[in-house]
């Protein structure tokens, strides 16, 4: 990364000013709602403390801490976070003051989680976000008053778009990139939503209903009850079996193209859930797809969080037909300074003696993160693939991974920290973003209320047209 001027430093010191004082003046902005029952109250000592000891294991162990906040930043930021601690809080107003250092990290596998807050009551809905609004995309409740695809605008009398933001500058992502951050949100917005706007026992939701805007007021569920009605109301959604389903190749319209998702890089998660062998798996799978003389092959990496770099490789020999690197470099925290160290997957790497010499299409989108980042990145810089989807949460170009669980002292809030950086291109490279799409699809809300994958259907629509170019 270049080196930031003192202008800039300034200017970043400014607006750190101004993010901590509008969330030290936020903390109580909703006292009006219920804290949950359970939820213990910390004193100030107790506080400090946990401020105290996160900020010295950070220094301690993160490799990454300072790739895109400078230390002057960082010191700056926990010193007014324990500054700003001048009375008790609960367990969810600490988790809402001290989050926004992930905003300031900007380190995806840096992950802070509040401790057991005994969580009983949660929004009724699974939500989807485009362009900053909030819609639900599925009703998880008896009450069908809001329906799907319903712009939501308002919850407790704050703003959705407020919501969004607030929810958005305490969650993780890796530089500058913000498809991860929001599609954790999507993805989980009750349990974030909760984390810091607490669990009421109901909420006024205001809403956009055929063009016109509309209030109601929803009963809260427990997890128990919305999942029985996610099951009643959308059955397909519900994953009752996923054995043979982390990793599938379909071929298609007589073997004119073949689809190949892959939904994890973890071997325990792809032997627990799945029962499924990545090395087994992916060597039938390409030994299928060269028999049928596949021209084209579409790999599917939406959502797949990462996983075992050792696959990324192993996948990457099938797919490249030449000696390639996938890290170059690994760095480790010794004695607060940061050096060299060893890792896996270093060195050159060869092909498969049968690797896939057709045309790659990749779906990727802000859930392609970690590992999927690793092997988007390999494939970008060998020019080997046509991307399609969005931004990739993952950085093509240095991470942060290998992490370690810790336990803050007072509070039990649970802390990941990533004890090795990835240097997959170079740190020069480095802009904060992830791999870009070289065509861009988003699917609208009507796509995804109607389940149609549009990033797949634009891709075998492109491939035909790029067939009848030839």
């Amino acid at each position: 990364m270049p080196v930031k001027t003192a202008v800039q430093q300034l200017q970043m010191r400014q607006q750190l000013n101004s993010i901590l004082l509008a969330l030290f003046f936020s903390i109580n902005a909703f006292s009006g709602q219920h804290a949950i029952a359970q939820d213990k109250l910390f004193s100030v000592a107790e506080l400090k403390a946990d401020i105290q000891f996160l900020k010295t294991r950070l220094e301690n162990n993160h490799p990454g801490l300072y790739l895109y906040s400078a230390k002057s930043v960082i010191d700056h930021v926990f010193d007014s976070l324990e500054n700003g601690i001048s009375q008790p809080l609960t367990g969810r107003e600490f988790y809402k003051h001290i989050s926004i250092i992930s905003s300031i990290i900007k380190d995806g596998h840096t992950i802070l989680l509040p401790g057991g807050t005994n969580a009983s009551h949660y929004l009724p809905y699974h939500f989807a976000i485009r362009n900053n609004q909030l819609f639900t995309q599925m009703v998880c409740t008896g009450d069908r008053t809001i329906p799907a695809g319903a712009e939501i605008t308002s919850i407790n009398h704050v703003a959705a778009a407020d919501i969004i933001k607030q929810l958005c500058e305490r969650q993780v992502r890796d530089g500058d990139n913000l498809t991860y951050p929001l599609w954790i949100i999507s993805n989980y917005f009750r349990q974030y939503y909760s984390f810091i706007f607490g669990q009421p026992d109901s909420f006024d939701i205001r809403y956009i209903k055929d063009g016109q805007e509309r209030s109601t007021v929803v009963k809260a569920l427990s997890r128990d009850s919305i999942y029985y009605y996610r099951q009643q109301h959308y059955p397909a959604s519900i994953l009752t079996s996923q054995v043979n389903k982390g990793l599938t190749l379909s071929l298609e319209n007589e073997n004119r193209y073949a689809v190949l998702t892959i939904k994890d890089f973890h071997n325990d998660v792809l032997r627990k859930e799945y029962k499924q062998n990545f090395d087994k798996e992916i060597s039938s799978f390409f030994e299928q797809i060269n028999n049928s003389k596949t021209d084209n092959l579409i790999l599917d990496l939406r959502n797949n969080q990462g996983g075992d770099i050792e696959n990324g490789v192993f996948l990457l020999s099938y797919l490249l037909d030449k000696p390639f690197s996938v890290v170059k470099e690994y760095y480790c925290v010794d004695n607060h300074e940061l050096k060299p160290c060893k890792g896996p997957s270093l060195g050159l790497h060869d092909p498969q003696p049968n690797n896939y010499k057709g045309q790659l299409y990749v779906l990727i989108n802000g859930g392609s993160f970690s590992n999927s980042g690793i092997v988007s990145s390999c494939l970008q810089v060998n020019k080997r693939a046509t991307f399609i989807g969005q931004e990739t949460g993952g950085n093509p170009h240095v991470i942060n991974g290998f992490s370690k669980n810790i336990s803050l002292p007072n509070t039990k809030f649970q802390l990941q920290i990533p004890t090795k950086q990835f240097v997959m291109t170079s740190k020069a490279n480095n802009n904060g973003r992830g791999v870009m799409p070289t065509h861009f699809v988003e699917p609208r809300i009507i796509d995804v209320l109607e389940n149609r994958d549009a990033e797949l259907v634009y891709t075998i629509d492109l491939i035909g047209r790029e067939k009848n170019v030839k």
